[in-house]
């Protein structure tokens, strides 16, 4: 008898697994969700966050708490986040530094990150970056810039949020592709790097569309190329740098994950709504320089996959590293 009963139990309980499982999930999120960023405020992946941050609010009611944590080259928040509780109320806005890291040259000393370490929920839009300089730099063209820097090996500087970052890498496969010896200075964010541009501290940067087009519009800055392997809408008059060297194209990419092991229904809830917020005005409006994708798990999975596949031959391509 003890052991019928016992077996009834355990035949019972993948259903009651089913029915805690579920509501769970009905009850997600309970409270507020955290969503780190790697950089800090006033940036692409700050601007994206707190837009998103917004919609979550509005629809669940829960707060959404912006964590900027920048240092380490994306590191010092991509390790907060994997080694969170997988419960779904910590999250990350990443960027390309997450496939594009584990491929840096060892020597660089970095930090240990991997794609294993997180749940891929939604990549969620996509940002063309510009090649900007400072006024005083006596180059209109990408010829003459690329000329400038020929005369004076080792003394134009760009400056980047961090190693491995599209920033960094933009600027690295430019001077590869150019066969020039510029130097990359490092800065905690957009902000500080604009600064540091518009000061005359560092000559350009491969900044993101939404950080520079501000400032060219303003007169601030010199716009001399776009990054993607075509012009853009907003900056119809600069010329893609693939113009003048084919095969050159680099973007910034925004995705949404969790610590490994959150539950696929938690996962499922966060990239359908997340997906949902790139559709609406409201979002679009805060973010008009950006190209919103918000796709599956599965899909953001594949990418990432095959974006570290591209790093990879990238940074062997570019011969990047850090300064």
């Amino acid at each position: 008898m003890v052991a019928t009963r016992s077996c009834l139990l355990l035949a019972g309980l993948p259903v009651l697994l089913a029915i805690g499982s579920a509501a769970a999930l009905a009850e997600y999120p309970e409270r507020p969700i955290r969503i780190v960023v790697p950089f800090t405020p006033g940036g692409g992946t700050d601007i994206i966050a707190r837009a998103l941050g917004q919609h979550l609010n509005g629809v669940w009611g829960q707060n959404i708490i912006i964590d900027n944590r920048p240092g380490g080259n994306t590191i010092v928040a991509s390790e907060i986040v994997a080694r969170a509780r997988p419960d779904g109320y910590t999250l990350i806005m990443q960027i390309n530094s997450l496939t594009a890291l584990p491929a840096m040259p060892k020597e660089q000393g970095l930090g240990t990150i991997s794609l294993d370490q997180f749940a891929p929920i939604t990549l969620v839009a996509s940002l063309p970056h510009v090649l900007v300089v400072n006024r005083s730099v006596p180059a209109a063209t990408v010829k003459e810039l690329v000329a400038l820097a020929k005369t004076a090996p080792g003394k134009l500087n760009y400056a980047t949020p961090g190693i491995g970052t599209p920033v960094h890498l933009a600027g690295a496969l430019f001077a590869s592709m150019a066969g020039i010896n510029i130097v990359p200075v490092p800065y905690k964010g957009a902000a500080e790097y604009t600064a540091a541009v518009l000061g005359n501290h560092v000559q350009m940067v491969f900044g993101s569309a939404s950080t520079a087009i501000p400032h060219i519009r303003a007169g601030t800055f010199k716009a001399l190329g776009v990054t993607p392997a075509k012009r853009i809408p907003q900056l119809p008059d600069v010329p893609a740098i693939a113009e003048v060297y084919p095969g050159y194209d680099i973007v910034s990419w925004y995705g949404v994950l969790a610590p490994a092991k959150t539950p696929d229904a938690v996962v499922a809830k966060l990239a359908k709504e997340i997906a949902a917020a790139t559709k609406t005005k409201s979002f679009t409006d805060v973010l008009p320089d950006y190209e919103m994708i918000g796709n599956t798990p599965a899909q953001f999975a594949a990418f990432l996959r095959k974006d570290a596949e591209m790093s990879t031959r990238l940074i062997a391509q570019s011969g990047a590293k850090g300064n």
